[in-house]
């Protein structure tokens, strides 16, 4: 789309997704550098970029925070539309819960013109917080080819982990002590707490972080794919990986998730006693969840294709209102 530029400060799947499917360049700005001087130069070589590329509607991902901030900032001066694709730590901070973010995450949703939200929850909390929206959930990715590993036991589970505040890790642990599955667990597992490292059950295998297509195998390779979060109607990016794949999945029981995944998934309270119960019910239907997960796939294709028509339909509007100084609608 002409006229129209995506930015973020980090890369994420659902904004890299996103602007795939609406045909939207997509820059992704970076530093070696950590703490506040991370941020003064991202923010200096966003002003710069911005300056330079003049967009008419600019789509900022939030988190980070900054970034979008920044976008608001500098939006009266260089005249575009603000679109912010809000993941759900950018609508009700989680991991970050100082005073100072709520406060400025509600600045932000009040001075886009539309912020991106992946479902009705989140869109309901943006109203009351004075902002106009849009609900478009994550699109499912192209799965790459890659090849099959071997795996080791008769059961073999992906636990998909950043080890991010959110993840009951811990409890997913002690869930698969004794049982009969193996369980891979993604990420950089230097973050677990020393306690919890202490007693890893043997069944636990750790990756480590994994290249794109290496963990596209390891995801292919798998029987069951669990990804759970303790974030209330958050739709975590390894479910649509699942559903890429047709594997079943294990996903925390809040609404949005049940809502929009139905009898495709199963679904915990996020206790080690509940998801041991769960991951015995995932080996015990998953011809049926393999099966429900290729119609969901489709189902959510065509939702996904439907509401980004609408979506473009807009920004093209935006396009036009740029220089009348009008805002964008729902």
């Amino acid at each position: 789309m002409r006229g129209v530029l995506a930015l973020t400060w980090f890369e994420h799947r659902r904004t890299k997704e996103l602007c795939a499917g609406l045909g939207v360049e997509l820059v992704v700005l970076g530093t070696r550098f950590r703490g506040p001087l991370r941020y003064l130069v991202l923010g200096m070589r966003t002003v710069a970029l911005l300056a330079r590329r003049r967009p008419e509607v600019l789509v900022a991902q939030n988190p980070s925070l900054i970034l979008a901030a920044l976008a608001v900032a500098a939006r009266g001066m260089l005249g575009y539309r603000l679109i912010v694709d809000a993941h759900n730590e950018a609508v009700v901070p989680f991991i970050n819960r100082q005073p100072w973010v709520a406060r400025l995450s509600r600045w932000v949703i009040r001075r886009a013109d539309l912020t991106i939200v992946t479902n009705r929850q989140l869109a309901e909390r943006v109203l009351g917080q004075g902002g106009r929206t849009f609900t478009l959930p994550d699109r499912v990715p192209q799965a790459p080819p890659v090849s099959v590993r071997t795996l080791d036991g008769a059961f073999n589970v992906v636990l998909i982990a950043t080890f991010a505040p959110d993840e009951p890790v811990a409890e997913v642990l002690e869930a698969v002590r004794g049982a009969q599955v193996e369980l891979y667990v993604t990420g950089n597992h230097c973050k677990l707490e020393r306690a919890v490292a202490a007693r890893v059950p043997p069944n636990v295998h750790f990756t480590g972080f994994l290249a794109e297509l290496d963990y596209w195998s390891l995801l292919r390779s798998a029987d069951a794919i669990v990804d759970l979060t303790l974030m209330d109607d958050c739709l975590v990016c390894g479910s649509y990986e699942a559903l890429a794949l047709g594997k079943p999945m294990l996903l925390s029981n809040n609404s949005a998730s049940v809502e929009l995944f139905g009898d495709s998934a199963v679904f915990t309270n996020n206790s080690a006693g509940d998801i041991r119960q769960a991951l015995e019910r995932l080996r015990l239907e998953r011809v049926r969840l393999q099966v429900a997960a290729e119609h969901k796939r489709s189902e959510l294709a065509d939702l996904w294709t439907g509401s980004a028509r609408s979506l473009q339909d807009i920004i093209a509007g935006s396009r036009r209102r740029t220089r009348t100084g009008s805002r964008l609608v729902n």
